[in-house]
Parts: structure tokens; C-alpha cells; sequence
């Protein structure tokens, strides 16, 4: 099992959320972050497009694309190394550790 931390700065950079978690086991699974989601969103995060119900686990065989298209050349090799950050938003993916 891989895990990553999906990661929201507020636009100051002031803080930092861990505003959900990204697992592969075998298929891949979303979930917002039940302890801080509320917090950045009163800070200005707006949730996923594709992923509108903070309360629900996401799963699909392919890397979600809101995440896969933060990696050229996409492999879970390269996300343990890459945060997969853009200029555009402020999104940061953390890979915690193999379970």
C-alpha cells in the first residue's frame, strides 16, 4: 500500500492543510480529510470538480486526472520523489511512507 498526503497552502503560504489522502492498493482511493477540510475551505480551498462530497471514498483503477496531471511522465516511482506541484494552484503531494 502507498500513501501520499494531498497538501493545500492557503494563498498567503501562511498555513498548511492535509486536506485529504491518496492510497494505491491495487486501485487508487481518495479521501478528504475529515480534521482539516473544513478549516481549508474557510481559508479559501474549494474542493476537487470531480470530487464534490467531502464525505465520500473516492476509488478508481487510473490515478485520479486532478492528480495525474501534475506528472510528465506519471509512475507512484516519481511521486515518492516529486511533490507534483504547479504555478497554478497550491497543491502539494506527499508520499508518507510503504505500509
Amino acid at each position: 500500500m502507498e500513501v501520499f498526503y494531498v497538501i493545500w497552502r492557503n494563498y498567503d503560504e501562511t498555513v498548511k492543510y492535509v486536506i485529504g489522502f491518496l492510497v494505491y492498493d491495487k486501485l487508487w482511493y481518495f479521501k478528504y480529510n475529515n480534521n482539516c477540510i473544513d478549516k481549508a475551505i474557510k481559508d479559501g480551498f474549494r474542493l476537487f470538480p470531480d470530487m464534490l462530497n467531502k464525505d465520500k471514498i473516492y476509488e478508481n483503477i487510473d490515478l485520479f486526472n486532478v492528480f495525474k496531471n501534475r506528472y510528465y511522465d506519471f509512475s507512484i516511482e516519481l511521486m515518492k520523489k516529486d511533490y507534483g506541484e504547479l504555478i497554478t494552484d497550491k497543491i502539494l503531494i506527499k508520499y508518507e511512507r510503504e505500509r
